[in-house]
């Protein structure tokens, strides 16, 4: 056989494919530097942080307050209103659409639903004062 029709497989010729063309070796450069950058960078948990769920009992009273900025919605039952099929059943989840932050209320109940406590509150004060449902424990103070 001729030296023109030995190819080089496997291994060896993997590096002399890198040893005679620089670009592949720039490729397989950045490659690893990828790499090394996504372990190191990439297994932290520094950004997420946990909500807070402020420890109540039966009868206290507590001051609606949104973590994520702006209004609370006040449910007819615990559970997402974004699940429902159409928009007549989410209006009728719905008991108040715009309850303002500094609301005061007193807790009746407790639930879980999905991983998420959620907290029947009657309020007290705002535009929907003497209203009773249920909305995320997160936005209790």
């Amino acid at each position: 056989m001729s030296s023109e029709n030995n190819t080089n497989s496997g291994p060896t010729g993997v590096i002399a494919n890198l040893k005679s063309n620089p670009k592949a070796m720039a490729i397989l450069g950045g490659a690893l530097a990828l790499v090394l950058f996504l372990v190191f960078k990439g297994g932290s948990d520094q950004g997420v942080t946990q909500a807070k769920v402020t420890s109540v009992t039966i009868g206290q009273k507590v001051t609606i307050q949104n973590p994520n900025i702006g209004n609370t919605i006040l449910l007819a039952a615990p559970g997402a209103v974004g699940l429902a099929d159409s928009d007549n059943d989410k209006d009728d989840m719905i008991v108040c659409k715009q309850v303002v932050s500094g609301t005061t209320g007193t807790f009746n109940e407790e639930t879980t639903v999905n991983y998420i406590p959620f907290a029947k509150v009657t309020l007290e004060s705002g535009e929907c004062a003497g209203k009773t449902g249920w909305m995320p424990k997160v936005n209790l103070n």
